[in-house]
């Protein structure tokens, strides 16, 4: 019975701390991050014993360039992103730069407009806005090298090339179709893999992750390191360029000798984030 009893306490200790006689309510944990070209969208859990809680008022949005800036117990010195107190469990934070590094937290509020502490388990997530393009490629046919006019691109501004300017455009991918029917395979390939046009050019590596909404996947965890990849209408690909950009792509179509193409570019080399 006497550990029942304190078990009991530790949980409801883990909940709130009393304050005053107005509880302080502990932070929910942010589940979902999504990057967009000027802003982040975060989702926290809907949690009924923080909502429901009768000293519960909503929560603020932190946003910092320096994480150890939220690692506080006492959030009431923190500027919050949120000009208003939020009761829905996101937050879209607007107006960010593609530049920068951000570390996101979210804390609650009671209705003393005390703010609790953060999340044990996820005190903040990281996240950085990046651009976005979606972007049209002609493919080029497997077979003796027919110079493609327009399959290849570079990532970074979406400048769309032949393959035989790869070398001086500076591309990071090329599409090829590997034969001469609609339904043969199509892939990305990595610039040097052309077989008359591979000389001094860029090295991209890719990872297909398979059927996924572009918006399902916001991180890279395992590191790409194949230089060609086959892909399906409906699948997404993570790119790292020669530089240590990460890319996001998503096959929106594959069409005939087209395939378009929606890709989020992280212009942080070595950010892991998009």
């Amino acid at each position: 019975m006497r550990r029942l009893l304190l078990a009991s306490f530790a949980l409801v200790a883990m909940l709130i701390i009393v304050c005053g006689g107005v509880s302080l309510i502990r932070a929910p944990e942010i589940i979902v991050v999504v990057m967009d070209s000027t802003s982040v969208r975060v989702t926290w859990e809907a949690d009924p014993d923080i909502e429901e809680h009768e000293d519960f008022q909503g929560y603020n949005i932190y946003v910092h360039t320096d994480s150890t800036e939220l690692l506080v117990e006492d959030g009431e010195d923190l500027n919050s992103h949120n000009a208003i107190v939020i009761t829905d469990n996101f937050y879209t934070a607007q107006d960010l730069s593609q530049d920068s590094i951000y570390y996101i937290q979210v804390r609650t509020l009671n209705t003393e407009d005390k703010v609790g502490s953060y999340n044990a388990d996820v005190p903040y997530v990281t996240a950085s806005p990046r651009p976005e393009f979606t972007v049209t490629l002609v493919l080029e046919m497997f077979g003796p090298p027919g110079g493609g006019d327009s399959c290849a691109i570079r990532f970074s501004d979406a400048t769309i090339m032949a393959d035989s300017a790869m070398a001086n455009g500076g591309a990071d991918m090329w599409v090829l179709l590997w034969g001469m029917m609609p339904g043969d395979s199509v892939s990305f390939e990595s610039p040097e893999l052309h077989p008359q046009y591979g000389q001094n050019v860029r090295n991209t590596k890719f990872d297909n992750l398979g059927q996924y909404e572009f918006d399902d996947i916001s991180e890279v965890t395992t590191e790409p390191v194949q230089d060609r990849v086959v892909i399906s209408t409906g699948d997404l690909v993570i790119a790292m360029t020669q530089d240590s950009n990460y890319v996001k792509i998503h096959v929106d179509t594959i069409a005939v000798v087209i395939v378009t193409i929606t890709y989020a570019y992280q212009n942080i080399a070595g950010f892991l984030h998009f």
